[in-house]
């Protein structure tokens, strides 16, 4: 269990200038942790850079501390992507936030990769990762339920893992006008960064639909999009809970995904089945004739999608309450 006193330092590491779901995630930690009355809590950017906490995220409270000290008082929340951290301040207590799986190999074999012949001679990058040994006051955290299972399988017991899921951007949730489709709208919304390879074919494939790439736009801006839009599609890797799947279900798009990463598993994307496609070359033309049956009976397809919205909706309170259990 965490031990949280009035002198502990609640240190969060972070990639610095990096505009993606996990860092906005562990910028929203800060600012939750502020809002809840935690007030010795710091960002700490690796590597170090001017102006590193980027302007998307001035909504958020955070602080920032250049120098980490380890001390059993101390809490380090230390994402996936940078667990090299969690044996070198073996003092302190240290949370592994699962944002995602896949980087936490990948990154890892690159910094054992990139070792130096010189620095060799004097210790191996690889002994100093972090490999699920059973280090005292290591805890784990999980973002979604792929990650939980990851975990699971590399031996930590349940009981030893808190589900912390982020929340999308609160833009989203300021639904102070109730959200108004225009159902003759028959645009499609992707995500030009995931999926290149399937949504390109589907593109293809296509000519007759019309497809918008959200890119170049804040978080206002996607959401006025996604709010006039009916469908939202996904065929990306999504290694943990993904905010735009979120964030478009929030403002009432249906959604058609793959089944890659995180996306496979209902309790981390919660719709139907018959939404979701293994997807290869020959299934373009279900995939397609489904898109278009989306389209066309928008008000039939919409209701499939209230779980899920509900359950987005309430992540923030789900979020706020998990944390208030964990540093009591």
């Amino acid at each position: 269990m965490i031990s949280y006193t009035d002198t502990s330092k609640i240190i969060i590491f972070c990639p610095p200038r990096k505009v993606t779901g996990g860092p906005e995630a562990l910028h929203q930690l800060s600012n939750k942790l502020y809002e809840l009355n935690y007030n010795n809590v710091f960002m700490h950017y690796i590597p170090k850079r001017a102006n590193a906490k980027p302007e998307n995220y001035s909504i958020y409270k955070t602080g920032e501390i250049d120098t980490v000290e380890d001390s059993p008082e101390n809490i380090l929340i230390i994402p996936e992507s940078m667990t090299f951290l969690v044996k070198k301040y073996p003092l302190s207590q240290k949370i592994i936030w699962w944002l995602s799986v896949d980087f936490y190999k990948i990154l890892m074999d690159y910094r054992i990769r990139k070792q130096s012949f010189f620095t060799k001679l004097f210790y191996k990058q690889e002994d100093k990762e972090y490999h699920f040994e059973p280090l005292p006051n290591v805890f784990q955290w999980a973002q979604s339920f792929r990650s939980s299972i990851y975990i699971k399988n590399h031996g930590i017991h349940e009981n030893q893992i808190d589900f912390v899921c982020d929340y999308i951007n609160p833009i989203f949730l300021d639904n102070t006008q109730p959200i108004q489709k225009d159902i003759s709208n028959k645009t499609i919304l992707y995500n030009p960064k995931k999926g290149k390879k399937e949504i390109s074919e589907l593109i293809k494939s296509s000519p007759e639909l019309t497809w918008i790439p959200i890119q170049n736009m804040n978080a206002l801006q996607i959401k006025d999009l996604m709010s006039k839009s009916l469908l939202y599609v996904d065929f990306g890797e999504n290694p943990g809970r993904d905010k735009m799947l979120r964030e478009s279900v929030s403002q009432d798009c249906c959604i058609i995904s793959g089944k890659n990463g995180s996306s496979a598993y209902y309790e981390d994307l919660t719709i139907p089945e018959e939404y979701k496609f293994d997807f290869s070359e020959k299934r373009i033309p279900e995939i397609i004739t489904k898109i278009k049956e989306v389209l066309d009976n928008y008000p039939e397809h919409i209701p499939q999608f209230k779980i899920y919205k509900n359950m987005v909706l309430n992540e923030e309170q789900a979020f706020e309450k998990k944390l208030q259990e964990i540093f009591r």
